[in-house]
């Protein structure tokens, strides 16, 4: 899920002023799952604390929840990828959002 910038007439929004780096590496694992061809990630929420990616939702296929982990895996920056993605239909999906 991709965000603009909350902006308060031309204010940066208090996250990017305080945490730069959580709010650049969720944006561009956010835009890495939805322009990556391999993933359906339109179910999929990406958080970040520190240099950890959050991931949670749905997606369609286990192949699809493991391209998840390497793909945010794969960005310079990212440390480490607690994935609690689920499959599209299972009472644990359902759970997540």
């Amino acid at each position: 899920m991709v965000h603009k910038p909350r902006r308060n007439h031309d204010t940066l929004a208090e996250v990017e002023v305080l945490h730069p780096v959580e709010a650049g590496l969720e944006t561009l694992v956010a835009n890495l799952l939805a322009t990556s061809g391999s993933v359906d990630a339109s179910g999929v929420k990406v958080t970040s604390e520190g240099r950890r990616i959050h991931l949670s939702g749905y997606v369609y296929s286990l192949e699809e929840i493991e391209r998840c982990t390497e793909i945010a895996l794969s960005l310079n920056g990212v440390e480490d990828v607690e994935n609690h993605i689920g499959l599209q239909g299972s009472q644990e999906a359902s759970d997540q959002f």
